[in-house]
C-alpha cells in the first residue's frame, strides 16, 4: 500500500501548487475570480438541470420531481448567468441575513444560559460578531462577496502548502 501511496505523491503536489495560485488569484484579484465562480455556477446549473431534466423523461420513478428541479437548475442558472449582479445581490442578502439571524439567536441563547454556564458573554461576543458581520455584508454587498472570496483564498493558500508538504512527506516514505 505503501508504494502505491508513494507513486501518487505528484498529484498530491500539483494539486497544492493549483490551490496556492487559486488563493493567490482570489487574494489579489477577487473581483475577477468571484466572476469566474459566477459563471461555472451558472453553467454547472443549467448543465445539471439538464441533465436532471432527461433523467426524469427516461428512468421511471420520481419523474415530475427531477423534471421540475431540472427545468429550476436549467433557469436558475441561465439567470447568473444573464444577470450575474443580482444573483450576486440575492446570495449576498440570504449570507447577510443568515449571520445577522445566527447572531440574534446566539445573543439570545446566551443570555438565557447565563446562570447555567460560566463566561456567557462569549457567546454574546460569538453572536455579535455575526450580526455585525451579516449587517456589513448588507451595506456592501460587493466588499463582502470580494471578501468571502478573500478567506477563500487564505484558505487554499494554507491547504495548499500544507499539500506540498504532506506531498514531499509521502515521497519520502521508506518502502516496507
Amino acid at each position: 500500500m505503501t508504494s502505491e501511496i508513494q507513486k501518487s505523491w505528484w498529484i498530491l503536489l500539483l494539486r497544492g501548487f493549483f490551490a496556492i495560485i487559486f488563493g493567490l488569484l482570489a487574494l489579489f484579484l477577487p473581483g475577477l475570480v468571484l466572476e469566474t465562480l459566477l459563471l461555472f455556477f451558472g453553467i454547472l446549473a443549467i448543465v445539471s438541470g439538464v441533465f436532471l431534466f432527461f433523467d426524469g423523461i427516461i428512468v421511471k420513478g420520481d419523474r415530475i420531481i427531477k423534471i421540475i428541479e431540472g427545468l429550476l437548475w436549467v433557469v436558475i442558472g441561465v439567470l447568473v448567468l444573464l444577470l450575474p449582479i443580482t444573483s450576486l445581490t440575492v446570495i449576498m442578502f440570504f449570507i447577510a441575513f443568515w449571520a445577522i439571524v445566527i447572531g440574534i439567536f446566539q445573543i439570545i441563547m446566551s443570555i438565557r444560559l447565563r446562570k447555567v454556564i460560566e463566561n456567557e458573554w462569549l457567546g454574546i461576543l460569538n453572536g455579535l460578531f455575526s450580526f455585525v458581520f451579516g449587517i456589513l455584508i448588507m451595506f456592501n454587498l460587493l466588499a463582502g462577496a470580494e471578501a468571502i472570496i478573500m478567506v477563500f483564498g487564505i484558505f487554499a493558500i494554507l491547504f495548499g502548502i500544507t499539500s506540498i508538504v504532506l506531498s514531499f512527506r509521502v515521497k519520502s516514505i521508506k518502502a516496507e
